[in-house]
């Protein structure tokens, strides 16, 4: 391997982290500041409307910062951060799916698994949505992030 080839490596793991990072921390508190505003105005619909809208401010914020960072810092790995959402998405899952049991729950082993990351088929129990915040939250928001740098770099190279 030559030096040049050593420096692409290099600059496409630390642009894959930059990205992760900003996806995952600028979009969780990003989302943060805009699902307490969508929260005043939600608040006076359903309980299933505002479970069906829980993720919304985490797309729209990642989506926001994906469109502002990649046309600036390494470009080229920013959609590359989605492959990370979905490793994180399926440790959730392969952990829920093996703890199941049907001694102790209520709901199939699926509804189970659904309700524990995307709080579908009722609450999520007696975690308290820990792993939607854990697992499904960081897989929407790299996810978000991911496509919304693909679409970016589109608009860019035209």
């Amino acid at each position: 391997m030559s030096s040049k080839d050593n420096v692409g490596t290099a600059n496409a793991l630390l642009g894959t982290v930059f990205h992760a990072a900003v996806a995952l921390f600028g979009g969780s508190a990003l989302g943060l500041v805009i699902g307490i505003g969508a929260a005043a105005l939600w608040s006076g619909t359903s309980r299933s409307v505002q479970a069906s809208v829980e993720f919304l401010p985490l797309v729209v914020s990642s989506a926001l910062l994906a469109a502002f960072a990649t046309s600036r810092w390494f470009s080229r790995s920013a959609p590359w951060v989605g492959l990370l959402g979905l490793v994180s998405l399926f440790i959730g899952w392969q952990e829920l799916w093996r703890a199941w049991s049907p001694t102790w729950s209520r709901q199939t082993r699926s509804d189970y698994v659904l309700s524990q990351l995307f709080g579908v088929h009722g609450s999520c129990g007696d975690s308290e949505c820990l792993y939607m915040l854990l697992f499904a939250g960081p897989f929407v928001c790299l996810t978000a992030y991911s496509l919304a740098a693909l679409i970016t770099l589109r608009f860019i190279r035209r």
